[in-house]
């Protein structure tokens, strides 16, 4: 993170794409059987790799989540903290049940009020309250944990020190139709970063990581 942003004082939230890939070191917890196991018994065989990021939060996460839709290819973030998080220091905070379409669309108030997200605007408050006291499960962390969870969840978190530490593994089920093919040649246009795997995993000589990568020379 130091690297990245060419040693400056942190002061503000810092994203690094491509985390895990750039040291072999962090790169292997992408098939250690702790994480590469519990992905497939989720996602089922044949699940791909899609990118991971490394975060230094200042501030609270306000609510967001799903855009309320049928998703045409599921998918499992992983988040791991280096650090203890609690419920008031910075944890992930889910909304059970809202990744279901029909709730998920009446959360979208969260981020609609008066043209404003509550990312924007922490004054949104479309349900009486702040952020903080929506009610949620708080998915506390101690360093050794790993936490998964799919972002069509609603979720934020609240209370974090300034520079918490977070970074995330995201891998996606098997695009085993031309229309979740698609899904993915699609969003390849629209981002640098979504499904454009790192050289490091493109030119690993590890069977299980290429077999990961292996559906984006057919695309």
């Amino acid at each position: 993170m130091e690297k990245e942003r060419q040693e400056n004082t942190f002061t503000e939230s810092q994203t690094v794409i491509w985390f895990v890939e750039r040291r072999p070191s962090l790169a292997r917890l992408i098939i250690d059987d702790r994480i590469y196991n519990k992905v497939e018994q989720l996602l089922g065989p044949g699940f791909i790799w899609c990118l991971s990021d490394g975060n230094l939060y200042v501030g609270d996460t306000q609510w967001h989540g799903g855009a309320g839709e049928s998703q045409i290819l599921q998918h499992i973030k992983i988040a791991i903290y280096p650090d203890a998080v609690t419920k008031d220091t910075g944890c992930l905070r889910v909304i059970p049940g809202s990744h279901i379409p029909e709730y998920q669309d009446k959360l979208k108030v969260l981020r609609q009020e008066r043209g404003k997200s509550q990312l924007d605007d922490t004054s949104n408050e479309p349900f009486g309250m702040p952020g903080h006291e929506i009610p949620a499960v708080a998915l506390e962390s101690q360093p050794g944990d790993v936490v998964f969870f799919s972002e069509n969840l609603w979720h934020a978190s609240f209370g974090g020190r300034s520079g918490r530490r977070m970074f995330t593994l995201i891998f996606y089920a098997n695009p085993d139709t031309e229309e979740k093919r698609e899904f993915i040649r699609q969003f390849q246009k629209r981002t640098k970063a979504m499904f454009h795997p790192h050289e490091t995993l493109l030119n690993s000589t590890n069977p299980k990581i290429r077999d990961l990568v292996s559906v984006y020379s057919d695309l």
